[in-house]
């Protein structure tokens, strides 16, 4: 979903608040009454587990976050928490409720937003279940370079090995023996401890 600009966020009431890195900006079961927008940083919406956080997705510029318990009426199912100091413009529930209904090209494409968000979900999900890394390492990293826009060849994955650990349900060791062996097969490559995927 393209950004919704910051014109039109601004006629419906919204404003930019600060965050520092580390600091929450929603807690998991916290009620939803806002509707957020990065405008510089980045975010992960995670679950705490007993060993390890389990990232359920990061977003950075123009990427909005923790819309559909504004839309179905339910807590938050996760945290949601700065990485990095940031800027995010928030719209209270009911003016961006009235901004979907008033403006029905964006509420298609937050439709769109949603469906793509799912089907991630489904096909992380799917395999998970295969109990092979490989599989569960680029499926993650195929989801974040098909939502960036093609400047190169290459894609630089924008995230540690740590994050994709926390995103697959793998350990660290395991993702950096993958990504070496992914490399070796021609699926990945490695440069100065970047990864990138063609």
């Amino acid at each position: 979903m393209s950004s919704i600009s910051s014109f039109l966020l601004l006629r419906y009431g919204a404003s930019i608040n600060r965050f520092a890195k580390g600091e929450y900006i929603f807690h998991e079961h916290w009620p939803a009454h806002f509707y957020f927008q990065v405008e510089e940083g980045s975010v992960k919406m995670f679950n705490s587990g007993e060993n390890n956080d389990y990232i359920q997705g990061l977003f950075t510029y123009g990427e909005s976050f923790g819309e559909p318990p504004l839309v179905a009426d339910f807590s938050y199912p996760a945290d949601a928490k700065a990485i990095t100091n940031c800027k995010i413009w928030v719209l209270k529930k009911a003016d961006y409720l009235k901004l979907l209904r008033e403006n029905p090209d964006i509420h298609f494409e937050f439709t769109i937003m949603l469906a793509q968000r799912l089907c991630h979900k489904t096909k992380l999900l799917n395999t998970m279940t295969t109990q092979n890394p490989e599989k569960r390492i680029l499926t993650v990293i195929d989801f974040f370079k098909n939502k960036t826009p093609r400047a190169t060849a290459s894609y630089e994955v924008p995230f540690t090995r740590q994050a994709i650990a926390d995103m697959t349900g793998l350990r660290v060791e395991t993702v950096i023996k993958k990504v070496l062996l992914l490399a070796q097969a021609g699926e990945l490559e490695v440069q100065d401890h970047k990864i990138l995927r063609h």
